[in-house]
């Protein structure tokens, strides 16, 4: 028998509390909706049945990277629940609920979209406009971000900075790629480098041509969770398949900078600024 509209209710208000946490860490919201593509895949059911979980997924992704935030967190909190229940079950159903499969993942991702219907379809209406403004200005964006990419790509090694309590911190870095109108770069998720930007999620990247010309890129980073970046930063760096992947356990943590500045800098003269 399927569960009742009663114990769904439960599910959720039992898993606000968990998502309150898990939306404090952008990287493990982004392990969760890993989890949840994977399980998706494994159980396409779900995503018939609830054609809105994309949206869901995507409205998630917006508001704990900082790009949507017309929206409350408890609304977030419930979505995110949702997703713990598909994903994580067993850790939040009680024993006196008895497991019963994809019609208990329906019932709950029936009810989290009936809580949050209003938020999500203002959510879709402001996705739709902003696709359209990105339309009018990705070509401009692109010759901008395009110069940056060039930079680094000739420089070949650059340097990232970060801050570990008072004492700063540099290490030279070699990925990067362009998409999405952005430059993208990859550090390990369980390094300090990672930790650090987590922390304090100010940066400066320079990189020195060999004609003298150095590269000064300021600005905040914004980690990005779609595996969809991922597979671009090991399509770019092929041998990083190597060191992040199952087997090893170790992850890619994929980042850009928003609120950023570039500056094209001659080893003598003023700098010209790139965006």
């Amino acid at each position: 028998m399927d569960i009742s509209v009663e114990a769904a209710k439960e599910m959720l208000e039992r898993g606000a509390a968990q998502a309150e946490e898990l939306m404090k860490d952008p990287a493990r919201i982004g392990d969760l909706l890993y989890d949840l593509e994977t399980r998706l895949k494994e159980t396409p059911v779900i995503g018939s049945a609830v054609a809105d979980i994309t949206l869901m997924a995507g409205m998630v992704r917006g508001y704990v990277t900082g790009e949507y935030r017309e929206v409350s967190p408890k609304v977030i909190a419930t979505m995110v629940a949702a997703f713990l229940y598909i994903v994580k079950k067993d850790d939040l159903i009680p024993d006196r609920i008895p497991l019963v499969g994809i019609a208990d993942d329906i019932a709950v991702l029936t009810l989290a979209l009936k809580w949050c219907e209003p938020e999500l379809n203002a959510y879709e209406k402001w996705k739709e406009g902003a696709g359209a403004k990105d339309s009018a200005s990705v070509k401009g964006e692109d010759e901008e971000m395009g110069k940056i990419n060039d930079f680094l790509t000739e420089a070949g090694t650059f340097f990232l900075a970060t801050t570990d309590g008072d004492q700063p911190k540099v290490r030279p870095l070699g990925l990067h790629f362009e998409k999405d109108g952005k430059v993208y770069f990859g550090v390990g998720e369980s390094k300090n480098v990672c930790l650090q930007l987590k922390a304090n999620p100010k940066t400066e990247i320079a990189a020195c041509k060999a004609d003298g010309h150095w590269l000064r890129y300021t600005g905040r980073v914004v980690f990005d969770t779609d595996p969809a970046y991922t597979e671009a930063a090991f399509e770019a760096m092929p041998d990083l398949r190597k060191i992040y992947n199952e087997q090893t356990g170790n992850r890619l943590a994929v980042f850009h900078l928003e609120d950023e500045t570039a500056v094209d800098i001659p080893m003598m003269g003023e700098g010209e600024s790139l965006l």
